[in-house]
């Protein structure tokens, strides 16, 4: 049993890294003039406000920020797969629906509660949101975080058999 808990922690950790690593590289597509240190201390103004843009080492807190997002999107998903699997047999679907619950949560959460200043042309409340953006954002989040979450854990769980058990469990 102790095996099997490390495994799943070291699964964690790399789909933590990679979910963090796709975003970060889809980020840093989007936000394309603007270069990559950039982009991360906006993602340190969440917490830092304009103050993030104003010293280096903000950079790494913005590095750090990120990952812990993903981070907590990619454990929280990853954990709960099988109840979801339950609901939605199709792992693409369930990609879909992450991306989609990871898009609603950032942009009706995160970003409206964060410090990020109003910068012209990036959103940062729902209202100030078109379709464009928002097709981006679900499209970029489904497939950087939703797809590999979806996929590693469906992998994970039909490996370890947690699926079939909780369905034997429920009685489905």
């Amino acid at each position: 049993m102790s095996g099997k808990k490390n495994n799943r922690l070291l699964i964690i950790i790399g789909l933590s890294l990679l979910t963090g690593t796709l975003d970060g590289i889809l980020s840093m597509i989007f936000s394309y003039p603007a270069n990559l240190g950039q982009s991360y201390r906006y993602i340190a103004s969440g917490v830092f406000g304009t103050t993030a843009f104003t010293a280096n080492y903000m950079i790494f807190c913005g590095v750090l920020f990120h990952y812990l997002i993903a981070s907590a999107f990619s454990v929280v998903f990853f954990l709960l797969y099988p109840n979801f699997k339950i609901v939605i047999k199709n792992k693409y679907i369930l990609a879909l629906v992450f991306g989609l619950i990871i898009w609603t949560i950032s942009t009706f959460g995160i970003l409206p509660l964060s410090n990020v200043p109003d910068i012209k042309g990036v959103p940062k409340y729902p209202s100030q949101l078109n379709l464009v953006a928002i097709i981006i954002s679900f499209t970029g989040l489904s497939l950087c975080l939703g797809l590999p979450i979806s996929l590693i854990a469906n992998k994970y769980y039909r490996k370890n058999d947690d699926t079939a058990s909780l369905d034997k469990k429920r009685g489905i």
